[in-house]
């Protein structure tokens, strides 16, 4: 089989999976979307970060960039939160999704069920659905990014 697919591009097969082009069309197709650039016009949802309010709490804030509030048809919830010096959010679960925190800088100790885990810029952690979690920071702030598997998160408070 020729490795080239398209040799006027110079790309071999390799390259292709290696850039993510071959997984967003194969997500595309198996979704139904039909071949990427099809006559169909495809609808996507844009979230500006700079016109999106931070829902403010007492230890920080949360921007919410994408969930099915801001589109009903996302598959994931997605923002942005901040975590102030010597705070910590509530300990909480989300029963209805897994969690996906990436620091994107600062640090701050991740309470997972019964265990803390230090995390710093460029760390990332999967917290399982259901699970007892919090963060808290010492003398800097964390700035972080999460997703959730779905677009209609849910967040219960538990005690701790």
């Amino acid at each position: 089989m020729n490795e080239r697919l398209n040799p006027a591009a110079g790309l071999s097969r390799r390259e292709l999976l290696s850039t993510g082009i071959a997984a967003a069309a194969a997500a595309a197709l198996s979704a139904g979307a039909g071949p990427v650039g099809a006559a169909e016009e495809t609808k996507l949802s844009l979230q500006a970060y700079d016109h999106v309010e931070p829902q403010k709490y007492p230890w920080g804030w949360i921007r919410w960039l994408m969930n099915a509030q801001i589109d009903p048809q996302a598959e994931m919830t997605l923002g942005i939160v901040r975590v102030e010096p010597r705070q910590s959010n509530p300990l909480h679960i989300h029963p209805n999704s897994a969690e996906y925190l990436h620091v994107l800088s600062g640090a701050c100790q991740h309470r997972v069920g019964d265990r803390w885990v230090d995390l710093k810029a460029g760390d990332t952690l999967r917290i399982p659905c259901g699970v007892v979690h919090g963060a808290r920071t010492q003398d800097q702030p964390l700035l972080a990014m999460l997703c959730y598997n779905t677009g209609t998160r849910q967040m219960v408070p538990v005690k701790g």
